[in-house]
């Protein structure tokens, strides 16, 4: 049985995906009715992460680079009559919701595509803050988070992905997406395992 990690605050850093008005609010272009609730413990999470001295770091989704390539024959419904996209900056749903507890001193990274680390400054953003390890929650589990968490491993980034903090439309896909993360790119934990590894400074390996 593989050990949880041990996981040190001051090297780590919590990425939250793409929890934006967009998926959570009923009338957002990409509704994701299964994010809203975990919205509260992704929100408690961000606050005991920070407290404990880990970056916190939430990324947002948008699709104005996405025009290209199959992504418009996929979801044509994310686009408007004239090609351009339903979800960009500067609009409404692409904005993190109060609800979450977002601050000013947390660091922000618009992506463009699936991975948080895709075309993004996150990786040097990270090792400039001394951080080796990332904590990944949010949505979709089987899509940007799984496609973040595989991206910071292969970044050679130590993984984490919280199951009880992800979430997507379907309890199957969200199953087997942390299975794979947990067989082959990182830990699977939930929130209260997360909260040992970090006030006790990794649990037994033991346990």
């Amino acid at each position: 049985m593989r050990a949880k990690p041990i996981i040190d605050p001051q090297s780590a850093a919590l990425i939250v995906v793409d929890m934006q008005s967009a998926f959570l609010d009923p009338a957002g272009v990409m509704y994701l009715e299964a994010g809203r609730s975990i919205v509260p413990v992704v929100a408690s999470i961000a606050v005991f992460c920070r407290d404990k001295g880990m970056l916190v770091v939430w990324t947002r989704m948008s699709h104005e680079y996405m025009r290209g390539g199959a992504y418009p024959q996929l979801f044509p419904q994310h686009f408007h009559a004239d090609g351009t996209p339903k979800l960009k900056r500067g609009t409404p749903g692409f904005e993190i919701p109060p609800a979450l507890g977002a601050i000013p001193g947390d660091v922000f990274v618009d992506k463009f595509k699936y991975s948080g680390f895709a075309g993004t400054n996150l990786a040097s953003i990270l090792r400039q803050a001394g951080r080796d390890t990332v904590i990944v929650c949010g949505i979709a589990t089987n899509v940007c988070c799984e496609s973040t968490a595989r991206a910071a491993f292969s970044l050679d980034f130590r993984v984490a992905v919280l199951s009880d903090a992800t979430s997507t439309g379907n309890a199957e896909a969200h199953a087997a997406s942390l299975k794979t993360v947990g067989l082959a790119f990182g830990y699977v934990l939930s929130f209260s395992e997360l909260r040992e590894c970090l006030s006790r400074g990794g649990l037994d390996p033991k346990s």
